[in-house]
């Protein structure tokens, strides 16, 4: 099968708690960052509350969508009102089972911590009939992966250290297998008088329009700022077949970034 042009990925956030504003998203800004590392597109991110039929239909509107992968965090821990699988089993039509692994994998924590696996804590164990149990090497309730056609569904813990850590030891070798292109990204500063930036910022984005660029730079308020030297960060972002070919690009186009830059007395300093 011809591989597709790109990898697309879909967050499903969950919580009551972040739609109240009680505590700040950081999960999916974060999976942002570590899936385009890699080489995937990220192409929405939604945030739902607790609620079986919200999780459901954001389910089932981003495999109608097509995405790849879809990923869920939240919602996985032993309380009644954590209802992430129960609610992607409805989308799917599935059933919702206790897992022989996953059982196993919840009994030998409780032996590590010294606590019983109580029938409240089995309920970590309940996926749907046809999962694969993610092992969860920082806390207890163990991530969920099924498939769906050419697509994929992955449900992972909302506390951030349970999230980035299954997602290093599992999902970054799913999107480094399936994505068919690579991406680089860096984010560099140019110190430069603010008029002369904005001229080699759009001849850049004219001459490269296969590299992404975004400039972060705050317009001065006053005329005579404009005449001072300001220190701009731009991300760039290169998308090739290879890390190799992302690699020899990123250089030509840091290159000629700070030649132009020099002709203006500029220079530009590489941050990451």
């Amino acid at each position: 099968m011809k591989p597709r042009k790109r990898y697309i990925i879909e967050v499903i956030v969950t919580g009551n708690e972040i739609l109240f504003g009680r505590i700040i998203d950081t999960n999916s800004s974060w999976i942002a960052k570590k899936a385009t590392e890699k080489g995937a597109v990220l192409r929405r991110i939604v945030c739902v509350g607790d609620d079986i039929d919200e999780i459901a239909n954001a389910v089932k509107e981003s495999l109608s969508r097509g995405a790849d992968l879809i990923i869920t965090t939240g919602g996985l821990g032993p309380s009644t009102d954590d209802l992430t699988i129960d609610s992607i089993g409805k989308a799917l039509g599935r059933r919702v089972e206790i897992n022989p692994t996953a059982k196993a994998m919840l009994e030998k924590k409780c032996s590590e911590l010294g606590i019983e696996l109580t029938p409240r804590r089995e309920r970590m164990a309940r996926l749907l009939e046809d999962a694969i149990p993610l092992h969860n090497p920082v806390g207890m309730a163990p991530g969920m992966l099924v498939k769906v056609g050419s697509s994929k569904i992955v449900a992972m813990p909302g506390i951030p250290d349970e999230m980035k850590a299954i997602f290093e030891e599992h999902i970054e070798k799913i999107i480094e297998e399936e994505a068919p292109s690579k991406i680089l990204a860096k984010t560099v500063m140019a110190r430069i008088v603010w008029k002369e930036f904005f001229p080699i910022y759009e001849s850049l984005i004219r001459d490269f329009p296969h590299i992404y660029i975004k400039n972060k730079a705050v317009p001065p308020i006053r005329s005579e700022e404009r005449e001072l030297v300001h220190e701009i960060y731009v991300d760039i972002l290169v998308e090739t077949s290879s890390i190799l070919e992302c690699e020899s690009e990123m250089r030509v186009f840091l290159d000629e970034f700070e030649k132009r830059l020099k002709i203006k007395s500029g220079e530009l300093i590489l941050k990451s």
